[in-house]
């Protein structure tokens, strides 16, 4: 039965916990510019806070927004056009800049499964006649094979979340591990580099590629990540503990980023 993830403190939600934790790691790529789609307040909010804080010269979009400053994060959809440098078109702007490549220096990506080279299903589980679970369909996932780098976030930890193996690769990860990927796919796109769950950072293991355990979030274990995980994670000797947010990262987060709390009241993180 799933649970609502808790970091076993009051003074930040799960939910605050994974976005400082995104944000700090944007701090390699300032001066890129990556993006993000709909429903994805937790990245959005990541990188909004990464430009007040480590990154400054990083640049996004949400959906068809352009580096929005709104400091009233949306509790669906993308964030308010108010403020943003700029609205592009979704068809002719993000379909083309996806489609060529060298556009994206990093984007987040979700879905109902990832396997433990970190492809990606949001099509459905189950025969492709026979569905057990639709998905949305593979939306933008395919332009995984465009970004400099990615990274995955899952809303929940689960077994039947994280999987041996996809249903269907809606985006390619490191597809069947070590050189795999770079065989159909140009290796300017170095594939995913981080996992964020309501319980845990990943990264990938070199040249395996599998999936590695590299932080365990406060409230949870190695063995909690273990045991609801389908598939062998690598792990290393020792696995710290995620850094709890400081009051410096919470104040600027709920001041300039999410004046409204959503991310204190965020519902949706759930694990087992």
């Amino acid at each position: 039965m799933s649970q609502a993830a808790y970091p076993g403190t009051d003074e930040y939600s799960m939910a605050e916990l994974m976005t400082v934790e995104m944000s700090r790691n944007l701090a390699a790529l300032d001066g890129k510019h990556g993006g993000v789609g709909m429903d994805s307040q937790i990245p959005a909010s990541a990188i909004r806070l990464a430009q007040l804080t480590v990154a400054p010269s990083l640049t996004f979009f949400c959906a068809y927004t352009v580096n929005p400053t709104s400091d009233r994060m949306p509790s669906i959809g993308s964030w308010s056009p108010y403020g943003a440098e700029d609205l592009i078109a979704m068809t002719d702007d993000v379909v083309s800049l996806g489609l060529r490549g060298r556009g994206w220096g990093f984007g987040f990506n979700g879905g109902i499964q990832v396997d433990k080279y970190g492809n990606l299903n949001m099509l459905g589980i189950g025969p492709i006649d026979d569905l057990k679970v639709r998905g949305p369909g593979a939306i933008g996932l395919a332009w995984t094979a465009t970004f400099e780098c990615g990274f995955i976030y899952m809303y929940h930890h689960a077994r039947r979340s994280f999987v041996e193996k996809v249903d269907y690769v809606s985006g390619p990860g490191f597809l069947d591990g070590g050189q795999s990927r770079w065989k159909i796919i140009k290796p300017f796109s170095k594939g995913p580099q981080l996992v964020y769950t309501p319980i845990c950072t990943m990264d990938f293991e070199k040249p395996s590629q599998r999936m590695r355990l590299r932080s365990v979030n406060p409230g949870y274990t190695v063995e909690d990540v273990v045991a609801n995980t389908g598939f062998d994670l690598v792990i290393p000797e020792k696995v710290p503990t995620t850094k709890p947010p400081t009051l410096e990262e919470l104040t600027v987060l709920r001041s300039c980023v999410d004046r409204d709390r959503i991310l204190r009241n965020f519902k949706r993180l759930t694990v087992g």
